[in-house]
């Protein structure tokens, strides 16, 4: 069959694709495979479902489908997303051969733009990493037989209190979006974490500091005996808290990427499609001398 793209395609529902899927199956007993594409033209983000699958006397047949067009490319980007998550499908990302110049370089702009972001988040938060594994070893103490003022439990407690904090922080650093008058861009974001991290992690070393002098107290007064008890080594706490951290930077990435996709989507909710001209060719002549 030949492959059918644009306007004179009528969008259908992903029901009338299972549908076909389903009734190619039963007649010629292999189960097709479904592609999902994007291409842009017309100032529009269109979905296509592409199913392929093996004919009368084993050829190669192929039924391209429009599933949906969208104005903002966020919102094409996110129905794919959930037809890949809901049924499995595979997705072959932006068809450029399909796609208007004009808005593929936007799509190339924009790709780069997120691709660097979270690069540079993710870079703050491992060093944020690094910066909580000193503040451990340097501030979690213990007396003079290698007993810890602090339990391995209680540091963990302030670690998953600390990433809490943030991860909190960045939700309402995303739904702030909404609220700001004044047009911003990645690279605000991107200073007002750097800020945020460093708030954090003096916040985490003064709970560090304030929870020692209080188990400290705790002994010197020797209110609930303490001092006869067996405490945790103050290696293995320290161990165990920077093991904590590295594992929990890992868990950060990932809503890193979350964070990145919100951004994102409230920065170009209402921007055009297309993009000035001389702007796109002269991006253009950039991407052809590469």
């Amino acid at each position: 069959m030949t492959e059918r793209y644009g306007y004179d395609l009528e969008p259908v529902d992903i029901s009338d694709v299972l549908s076909f899927v389903e009734s190619r199956e039963e007649v010629y007993g292999n189960k097709p495979k479904v592609n999902l594409s994007m291409y842009g033209d017309a100032g529009k983000w269109h979905v296509d479902a592409a199913v392929s699958y093996k004919g009368r006397e084993g050829r190669e047949e192929q039924q391209t489908f429009l599933l949906k067009s969208y104005k903002q490319l966020w919102r094409a980007e996110k129905y794919v997303k959930e037809l890949v998550e809901e049924h499995g499908f595979s997705y072959e990302g932006l068809n450029p051969k399909l796609t208007n110049e004009d808005m593929y370089v936007q799509y190339q702009k924009r790709k780069l733009a997120k691709v660097t972001f979270t690069s540079d988040i993710q870079s703050e938060m491992a060093q944020h990493g690094k910066e909580l594994q000193e503040v451990i070893e340097t501030q979690v103490v213990g007396d003079e037989n290698d007993q810890s003022f602090l339990t391995k439990k209680e540091v963990e407690q302030l670690i998953s209190v600390h990433f809490n904090r943030i991860e909190k922080s960045l939700g309402h650093l995303a739904e702030s979006v909404e609220q700001q008058s004044k047009k911003r861009s990645f690279a605000d974001y991107y200073d007002e974490m750097k800020n945020l991290l460093k708030e954090c992690r003096q916040h985490f070393k003064d709970s560090i500091v304030e929870r020692t002098v209080t188990s400290k107290q705790k002994l010197d007064d020797k209110v609930t005996g303490l001092r006869n008890d067996v405490r945790d080594n103050i290696v293995e706490v320290k161990d165990t808290a920077k093991s904590t951290v590295k594992q929990t930077i890992l868990y950060m990435n990932e809503r890193l990427k979350d964070f990145t996709n919100a951004i994102d989507q409230k920065l170009y909710e209402h921007e055009p499609v297309q993009l000035d001209r001389k702007q796109n060719k002269a991006m253009t002549a950039q991407m052809h001398e590469r």
